[in-house]
């Protein structure tokens, strides 16, 4: 029997009686785990997205079996904050392996999470994440310092090669201020312009990274102010 804590980034209806979770464990990695009669048993409640649990599991096969749960804490988060986190449980679950531990992805999660509560502004908590995911998941991400190995000047525009890093340009069609490199590595400050591009460029780096999937949440994050 193993005992974790984790979090429940996908859910799926398995027969008629039980579901399959899709969770990230602590010191684990990406797992999943079938959670049997679940649905016929009207004194027990399914596991939800983004409560982190304690759970005992036993197996040892790519399906483990949910043996206990209890919650370790309960948490309000908005219809906003919801569907963020929707965003980080689908790219999450496709940046990542099943049963591949990858360290500090559950408390990387976790933290980007409860600081969806005290933000200042949730766009950049999305590029915090992203970013965070990225390089767990080994992915060379660099932005302070060009191809050439010299520190960027704020002031200059550069474009962004995936796996090589900054590049300084004169002319070119993808070209992102120094400024706002700079902010993404987080030695700068985040201005109201370098937010805004800043987004452009992590959303084309996800889109490589995950080729050739496609991010469906992304459509709902369209529609809502994100401040």
């Amino acid at each position: 029997m193993v005992t974790t804590e984790i979090y429940i980034i996908k859910v799926i209806s398995y027969r008629e009686s039980s579901n399959l979770y899709e969770a990230i464990a602590k010191d684990y990695g990406k797992i999943t785990l079938i959670h049997k009669g679940i649905k016929s048993n009207t004194k027990k409640n399914a596991l939800e997205l983004f409560i982190p649990y304690k759970i005992s599991w036993s197996g040892k096969g790519n399906i483990k079996f949910l043996r206990e749960h209890e919650v370790i804490r309960h948490t309000d988060y908005t219809p906003t904050h919801n569907i963020i986190g929707m965003y980080y449980n689908e790219l999450l679950y496709y940046l990542t392996k099943s049963d591949f531990h990858i360290e500090k992805l559950y408390e990387h999660y976790d933290y980007s999470l409860r600081s969806l509560l005290n933000s200042q502004n949730l766009l950049v908590n999305l590029n915090n994440f992203e970013i965070g995911m990225l390089i767990l998941t080994g992915h060379y991400i660099v932005f302070d310092r060009d191809t050439d190995d010299e520190v960027l000047d704020p002031s200059k525009s550069y474009s962004y090669i995936p796996d090589i890093g900054p590049e300084l340009q004169k002319n070119h069609k993808d070209i992102y201020k120094g400024e706002t490199l700079m902010a993404l590595s987080g030695i700068n400050p985040y201005n109201e312009k370098s937010i805004k591009e800043s987004r452009v460029l992590m959303k084309r780096l996800i889109d490589y990274y995950i080729q050739p999937k496609k991010i469906k949440t992304r459509e709902i994050l369209k529609y809502i102010s994100l401040k």
